[in-house]
């Protein structure tokens, strides 16, 4: 098809998707009769950053004056957004003792258009300032890659996760299998979202985020943790070890069992601790709690809950 460029005037063939003028560089959206974007506002995306990471309780306190920047790249990426209705049936297993439960989802929920940005699946969008998109573009515009129906299979797997966490937080069941007999999916439209990618590196590791470019949130951000919180788990981890291994040997009179009993147990209450110990990187969101990062928050009122655990159930 021949298409005006709105920018120059110039007449040019193409057919379709994201082109390039010839003429002048302007970069034109087609097809797509629901396209939306964002106005970009926050043009330092370090600043605020630094000040989230900051923020986290295992980061270490130099960040801002140690980390070197080494990509700050303006993104325009796209997103589906679809309205969902859906209604989850929950239970702790094939036999449940304690029954099924109900819970349901009604919202809107966001899908990247493009492979490559799945930390940035549900990430809400401002409710306003949306606006129709006209192809301009300050950086750099991702062609949409998923259709929709890839987009929804996301989707789906994105809804089920979300009812299992309401299921587990309203019936206080430590395990969930989720049904879902109702899902309803409406398209509300497609938007080109301003997002930076920034990558820094701190010590050897590189580490990346992203930060919104209207209003500066983090959706995704990786931090070193600091070597002296380490240390602490370390310690307390080792800690529990040879308590365990004390215990044992106090124990080995009453039998091989009660040894290999304490052992086992010491192990297990040491773990976490361990292995944040030798963790070099956390990840943290502004918009959801992820998962690893969820029981860091205080490493030490675990550490020392772990040992007083321990203690209680071997004295």
């Amino acid at each position: 098809m021949r298409i005006k460029c709105p920018n120059c005037g110039a007449e040019f063939k193409a057919e379709g998707g994201i082109v390039t003028c010839p003429y002048c560089g302007f970069q034109i959206r087609l097809g797509e009769a629901r396209t939306f974007t964002y106005d970009l506002k926050i043009e330092d995306p370090w600043r605020p950053l630094t000040s989230f990471i900051r923020l986290q309780r295992l980061s270490p306190n130099d960040i801002e004056w140690k980390a070197r920047l080494i990509e700050r790249k303006l993104l325009y990426v796209p997103f589906y957004i679809f309205f969902v209705r859906a209604e989850g049936v929950a239970h702790t297993g094939t036999f449940s003792s304690e029954g099924a439960g109900h819970v349901e989802f009604f919202n809107y929920i966001t899908v990247p258009a493009v492979e490559g940005f799945d930390e940035l699946v549900n990430y809400p969008l401002p409710t306003k300032g949306r606006r129709y998109f006209d192809g301009r573009v300050k950086g750099e515009l991702i062609e949409k890659t998923l259709d929709e129906d890839d987009a929804q299979k996301k989707l789906r797997d994105e809804v089920r996760n979300l009812l299992k966490k309401e299921a587990r937080r309203y019936f206080h069941w430590g395990s969930v299998e989720m049904g879902m007999p109702t899902f309803e999916v409406q398209l509300d439209g497609l938007v080109y979202y301003p997002m930076w990618r920034v990558k820094y590196k701190y010590g050897l590791l590189t580490h990346r985020a992203y930060v919104d470019g209207t209003d500066g949130r983090i959706p995704y951000a990786e931090f070193p943790i600091a070597l002296p919180k380490r240390f602490v788990n370390f310690t307390l981890g080792s800690l529990l070890l040879a308590s365990g291994f004390f215990l044992g040997k106090l124990l080995l009179p009453y039998g091989f069992t009660s040894v290999v009993g304490s052992m086992g147990a010491a192990a297990a209450a040491s773990f976490p601790s361990l292995k944040r110990a030798f963790t070099l990187r956390g990840r943290a969101s502004e918009h959801r709690l992820l998962a690893e990062m969820a029981a860091d928050y205080a490493p030490e009122e675990e550490a020392f809950g772990a040992i007083r655990r321990f203690w209680k159930a071997h004295m």
